[in-house]
């Protein structure tokens, strides 16, 4: 109740009112309303929305504004046409005003704009996109996103738009996410679309930038009726364990025993391929089944042969070959017989399959150094490396002599056959003489049981 009595001013001066001007700090303090800013283009930006030609028309004469000219900071005339799917406007732009149809506006064209019409009538999206190719409109070409007319078509379902500009597109070319036009259509399930783009013979093998498939994205979603058209993965194959490592002696010693689905010294190249960290790789050499001394030479075209495609993986493939021929050798590398193992075949055993292992492995470094040599890929060798090369032979001429020396140490041991010799002929023949004995016995036991029968029936008569 107080407070609202209560007055506050100025602090009176003298006994007098007169020098008050009767402001009072409880006063409301009334300021003008600012006026509404009104863009003077919004007029303009209506009527194209609003698919009004007349409005539009009236509006550009007024503004004097050049036809190709942004609307209020954003796109052309042409464009918002486009988008809205006013066929009349984009007309009469085009025909009548002369408007540039591959005009671009933050890396947007009018082609895009026609093919992401929200006005989402496939036939005026057709007739507009018809108009403008028939004036010379670009058809390759990519937003900041890297997507194309061609895309916006496929991920809106404008069949008939996809149609006009299939003849003229590249299927490979994808968005910043990797995306082919395919996977648009997929994400919008556009079976249509999706059905002709794989009639055409579209890739649909390729995945995007996380590793998906369009078939995979497909399944993700949950449309399966696309499935129908999407080829389906193929089989993984498994790369068998006992190629990965060393189980038994016919592994360690692949030439000497018999022949084994396993190519030669495979585990190695598994062990190269890990050091590498492309491990995942091992499958493709061992569906072609290439052994350690194939590996050692391949060169890219090889390396493509069999799979591998992306040029990444081919050169790191070759630097890790080349790698392990630069490698330095040492004495500790190559098994040597001890004294105290003398009476250990199976240790005399794995030193020579160590040998044996070592000698090809020399023998795909020279194949190596020959190859590249004639290709002129590595260069004239200087004087030291020849000469390098020259006491790494005659290194290599020792341990040769050592390996004979082993072998002939061997040969005492070994008896006069081969234990693990076959003869098949001798197996065919006991298999005959154990059916002539089985046929006499039979026989025999028939023939026995026929004269008792005979006797016990003489006897009862």
């Amino acid at each position: 109740m107080m407070s609202s009595l209560c007055k506050y001013g100025p602090p009176r001066d003298s006994d007098s009112d007169s020098s008050y001007d009767g402001f009072y700090f409880s006063d409301e303090v009334k300021r003008p309303k600012p006026a509404p800013f009104v863009d003077p283009e919004q007029k303009l930006y209506d009527a194209v929305l609003d698919g009004d030609l007349k409005a539009m028309q009236q509006e550009m004469r007024s503004l004097v504004l050049p036809v190709d000219q942004a609307v209020k900071g954003g796109l052309n005339l042409l464009m918002l046409a486009c988008r809205e799917g006013h066929y009349k406007i984009v007309e009469w732009l085009v025909d009548k005003a002369g408007a540039n149809v591959n005009r671009q506006l933050d890396s947007l064209m009018p082609l895009m704009m026609a093919c992401n019409s929200t006005h989402k009538d496939p036939y005026v999206a057709e007739r507009i996109v018809r108009l403008l190719l028939r004036h010379g409109a670009v058809i390759n070409v990519s937003d900041k996103y890297g997507m194309t007319p061609f895309m916006f078509a496929c991920q809106n379902g404008f069949t008939g738009v996809v149609r006009l500009l299939i003849n003229d597109v590249s299927f490979d070319s994808v968005d910043n996410q990797g995306c082919t036009a395919i996977f648009h259509a997929i994400e919008k399930n556009h079976v249509e679309v999706v059905k002709l783009l794989v009639e055409v013979g579209v890739n649909a093998t390729i995945a995007n930038n996380k590793g998906y498939t369009p078939t995979q994205v497909a399944e993700c979603h949950g449309y399966y009726d696309l499935l129908e058209f999407l080829p389906r993965p193929a089989s993984t194959y498994l790369v068998p364990t006992h190629f990965l490592g060393y189980n038994t002696l016919r592994d360690h010693i692949p030439r000497i025993f018999l022949k084994s689905d396993c190519p030669e010294y495979f585990q190695e190249l598994n062990g190269i391929l890990q050091a590498i960290n492309l491990g995942n790789m091992v499958q493709y050499f061992a569906i072609a089944r290439i052994s350690l001394a194939e590996f050692l030479v391949m060169d890219e075209q090889s390396l493509r042969e069999i799979g591998i495609e992306y040029p990444i993986f081919r050169h790191k493939i070759l630097t890790g070959i080349l790698d392990f021929h630069l490698h330095h050798w040492c004495n500790s590398s190559i098994a040597r017989v001890k004294k105290d193992d003398m009476n250990n075949f199976y240790e005399i055993l794995m030193v020579t399959a160590n040998h044996l292992q070592h000698l090809i492995i020399i023998q795909a470094s020279l194949r190596f150094i020959l190859k590249n040599q004639e290709h002129n890929i590595m260069g004239q060798p200087s004087e030291t490396q020849l000469s390098a090369i020259k006491n790494s032979f005659e290194g290599y001429r020792d341990v040769l002599n050592q390996i004979t020396n082993t072998v002939k140490y061997l040969g005492s041991f070994s008896p006069s056959r081969n234990p693990l010799f076959i003869d098949f002929n001798e197996i065919l023949a006991e298999r005959k003489r154990k059916k002539v004995r089985n046929y006499f016995k039979y026989t025999t036991i028939i023939l026995g049981i026929s004269v008792f029968i005979c006797l016990k029936c003489k006897w009862f008569s």
